[in-house]
């Protein structure tokens, strides 16, 4: 009887460990770091630019991607481009390709924008605004993988690299950017992270957030291509 007794009292005394410990564990979550919490994906309409589809591998198009519009400051690009003008599009490039030693790293598509001027003449791009609005007190990260096409086409050639600009928008204001961070080499896709905190004094909270993808034509090999575009936000401790 003694015996059983002592047995129930250890198992009391367990019961109030474990609860005790639960409560520390419960109260130490509510100041968890919010890359603890986990990032919430934000829409991107066709992020990996697989629309339109493109059967046969190295053809690509010369018109703007559907969700994406054509980001063209200085009029570099035609109204009816050509393969031999300056032009937005779509690549395939998978499974494998004439340009790249790897495939593209999501699907079989990568967003193409070719600049047929000369260095220095301006640049374009694409660019895309979101439904989801700038939150104060929010993390915000935004990964684009860049390729760098290591061949020619016909007599273009693509042996340089003309550089590239991310820009994470809220409005029309560009409040992050990556310029040429990440070094490329031929052949190869690097990815590009933007991140940004925004604060409760910003004068964008509540604009639509907005993405740009540039080709910055520094060198004239006009080419540079773009894939698997990914935005999340978690909360932030300011």
């Amino acid at each position: 009887m003694l015996s059983k007794l002592v047995k129930e009292q250890k198992l009391m005394k367990l019961k109030s460990i474990v609860a005790v410990v639960f409560l520390i564990f419960i109260c130490l979550g509510i100041n968890t770091p919010a890359n603890a919490t986990g990032a919430v994906s934000i829409p991107i309409k066709n992020a990996g630019f697989e629309d339109p589809f493109l059967e046969v591998k190295d053809y690509y198009t010369v018109n703007t991607p559907p969700g994406w519009s054509t980001y063209d400051p200085n009029g570099l690009i035609p109204e009816q481009p050509t393969v031999q003008t300056s032009y937005v599009g779509v690549t395939n490039a998978t499974p494998s390709s004439a340009f790249y030693d790897q495939k593209v790293p999501e699907g079989r598509n990568m967003g193409s924008v070719y600049l047929a001027h000369e260095p220095g003449s301006g640049i374009a791009g694409l660019e895309q605004t979101l439904d989801t609005v700038l939150e104060s007190n929010k993390n915000y990260t935004l990964l684009v993988d860049i390729g760098n096409s290591a061949d020619g086409y016909k007599d273009i050639s693509l042996a340089d690299f003309p550089g590239y600009r991310v820009e994470l928008l809220a409005g029309d204001k560009v409040i992050a950017v990556d310029h040429n961070s990440v070094y490329i080499k031929e052949g190869e896709f690097k990815t590009s992270m933007i991140k940004f905190t925004a604060k409760p004094d910003s004068p964008y909270l509540g604009q639509k957030l907005g993405i740009r993808l540039i080709n910055s034509l520094q060198t004239l090999s006009g080419n540079i291509d773009f894939d698997n575009v990914r935005l999340s936000v978690e909360s932030a401790v300011i």
